[in-house]
């Protein structure tokens, strides 16, 4: 075999196997939420329809949790299938040495954390927005922001695109803290630069006395007022990372709690690590395999590690989510421990 059509082999093998427990385990999955829903599926035609937008909404979270374990068994497959038929002996033997040989694999690691990425952030974020976003729009709850200006907002209503009722801010002052005025506003609704609100009542204090205000209409530019939302908002997990970012930062100026979306953005930089620390451990596995047969030892210890995986980055992300751990090690805690395992195992079996 010429050294240069190694690669290839060892990524379109690789790929092959990929593709073959990805669909085994996407197939398992649907088929037992098929037979768990048989009941509704089949009563009524929009039951249906309803069925088949939540299975392909869960195709997205299925296929993060999945992606994962499955390159840690497509790996495991490939380098044991070499090394039961001597091929990576023969590999060896013509001076491709164990890094070269885990370079496809790799490359092929990097489109995979790239469809895994879209499919997370920007699939089922279509999917949302198409098929559940119109039906919450009227259901949304009254929120609090901070301004600017130091002012506090109560946004009572929001109904349509662009529409709020019962808006209430509070005008505050810092040295010394105190509250100089209060602004009560029926109805407002949204242009292209301003906010036009209508029948306005202001409270202030002028020369210690409170005053009161009527205006019939008033216009306040849009950037002086906190950012209002008419859509049920994307939980952050499926928020693109630079989209993420932006919209952490102006909730974090306008006074909202954002520690959850620092976890969650963190974590969207820890999983393509994730995937390359799962190829690393399966490499080092795959070197445990002989003729004798280690296979199915190291898939079932492939899939232990892979849900523990799993269990410790849901448990460090929830204590991070709660304050009690910083949002970067929150995410990254687990890549952390499990690189020094996969480190441990490629020095120990000397891949």
């Amino acid at each position: 075999m010429s050294l240069k059509i190694i690669p290839k082999y060892i990524a379109s093998e690789f790929i092959n196997y990929f593709i073959l427990f990805l669909c085994s385990f996407v197939l398992m999955t649907l088929v037992g939420n098929f037979f768990g829903n048989l009941g509704n599926v089949f009563s009524n035609w929009l039951s249906f329809l309803e069925f088949l937008q939540e299975t392909a909404l869960m195709l997205p979270i299925l296929l993060e949790f999945i992606i994962p374990i499955t390159v840690l068994l497509a790996t495991i497959a490939t380098f044991s299938s070499f090394n039961k038929h001597s091929e990576l002996q023969a590999m060896r033997s013509s001076g491709i040495g164990g890094w070269r040989l885990a370079q496809p694999v790799l490359f092929v690691s990097i489109g995979i954390s790239i469809f895994a990425y879209f499919s997370q952030n920007y699939i089922y974020s279509w999917m949302h927005q198409t098929w559940v976003k119109q039906e919450n729009a009227n259901r949304l709850l009254p929120i609090w922001k901070v301004g600017e200006d130091q002012s506090i907002y109560y946004l009572g209503k929001r109904q349509k695109e662009g529409q709020l009722r019962d808006i209430t801010s509070f005008h505050l002052e810092k040295n010394p803290f105190q509250l100089i005025g209060k602004t009560s506003i029926e109805r407002g609704e949204k242009q292209k630069k301003s906010w036009v609100f209508h029948n306005v009542i202001r409270h202030f204090f002028k020369n210690e006395i409170l005053k009161m205000e009527f205006l019939e209409q008033w216009r306040v530019e849009t950037k002086k007022l906190p950012t209002v939302r008419f859509d049920e908002p994307i939980s952050p997990h499926h928020q693109p990372l630079f989209d993420l970012y932006e919209d952490t930062i102006k909730l974090q100026g306008e006074g909202l709690d954002v520690t959850r979306h620092w976890v969650e953005f963190f974590q969207k930089t820890a999983y393509p690590f994730q995937i390359i620390i799962m190829i690393l451990i399966g490499l080092g596995l795959s070197v445990s395999y002989d003729r004798r047969g280690m296979i199915a030892e190291s898939v079932a210890i492939s899939c232990l590690l892979g849900i523990l995986y799993w269990m410790l980055n849901q448990i460090t992300m929830a204590i991070g989510s709660a304050g009690i751990l910083l949002p970067f090690f929150a995410a990254w805690s687990g890549n952390i421990i499990f690189i020094f395992l996969a480190l441990w195992l490629l020095y120990h079996k000397r891949f």
